[in-house]
């Protein structure tokens, strides 16, 4: 005979505690003509009842989702009444508002997260008050600015600079591939870190693509660390210094003069270089981040 499943409620909760919701509600389930039943029936008309609620608490439901379902006979109950019991916990993302975004934890496929390193890095630099290229797009002329170096030695200046990861549970293998293809490149569009709350957009040519760290984690489910490097002051240009066979070109403003500190020897030419020239769109990745 067909199995009918009578669903009866024991018991709802919901318990507040550091700015999350976690609940569970409880059901005794039997077959409406006493029928045995098994995990596998409930199981399969349990849909309903994986909302907070069911139905009976519309508002509720939009805090917390479905993380886990027990089912137990019933003493005695010889496989015809069975204890249901389905938990749940906080959707509250982080916006300024509450909002329904999926909070899961770091085992489960969806499950997302961003960190980021914010830093100064030393690089050489010949010129200060220079222009930097277009989208860090560079060219064979020379930078402008102010001289600041010492006989062709460069000065150090400290460039801002943030390590950003993402880390994703995906079911599936990774894009190995497509990552080994983006890997090396700065974005060609306007990249967002985030879809809700404080989201932070980086502008075309400011962020490069490191490379990606993969690991399986269970059965078809596989964990991605996706690495970026963000410079939105240079573009990961790199100042450079002309040179020759004897070293940095250099020269003063009156060669026959000695050198004075209104006649001093600097670099004669610097240029703008983009170790990253190729771009493409981050958008392949199939990145998710909220």
């Amino acid at each position: 005979m067909t199995i009918v499943l009578s669903w009866i409620k024991q018991s709802r909760s919901a318990t507040f505690d550091r700015g999350k919701w976690s609940g569970s509600q409880n059901y005794l389930v039997r077959d409406t003509t006493d029928q045995a039943i098994n995990v596998f029936d409930i199981a399969s008309g349990a849909g309903a009842y994986e909302v907070f609620g069911a139905g009976d608490d519309t508002t509720m439901a939009t805090y917390m989702r479905f993380v886990s379902a027990t089912y137990t006979p019933v003493s005695d109950g010889m496989d015809r009444i069975w204890s249901a019991v389905f938990t749940f916990e906080s959707t509250m993302g982080d916006g300024v508002n509450v909002v329904v975004a999926d909070v899961k934890t770091e085992t489960e496929v969806g499950f997302t997260s961003i960190e980021s390193n914010i830093r100064e890095e030393a690089i050489d630099i010949w010129r200060t008050g220079t222009t930097v290229p277009s989208n860090g797009t560079q060219n064979d002329s020379d930078i402008g600015g102010t001289k600041s170096d010492s006989a062709g030695e460069p000065i150090s200046f400290l460039l801002p600079i943030a390590s950003i990861s993402i880390r994703n549970v995906i079911y599936g293998r990774p894009q190995y591939a497509t990552i080994m293809a983006i890997a090396g490149k700065r974005n060609s569009a306007s990249f967002t870190f985030g879809a809700t709350g404080n989201t932070f957009t980086c502008a075309t040519g400011t962020l490069v693509f490191t490379g990606a760290s993969t690991s399986r984690t269970g059965p078809n489910v596989y964990e991605i660390n996706y690495q970026f490097n963000y410079d939105p002051t240079l573009y990961h240009m790199r100042q450079i210094a002309m040179r020759d066979l004897k070293g940095v070109k250099t020269s003063r403003p009156t060669p026959g003069s000695p050198v004075s500190a209104s006649n001093v020897e600097t670099a004669s030419v610097v240029f703008w270089r983009q170790p990253f020239p190729s771009t493409t769109a981050f958008s392949a990745l199939g990145i998710v981040s909220t």
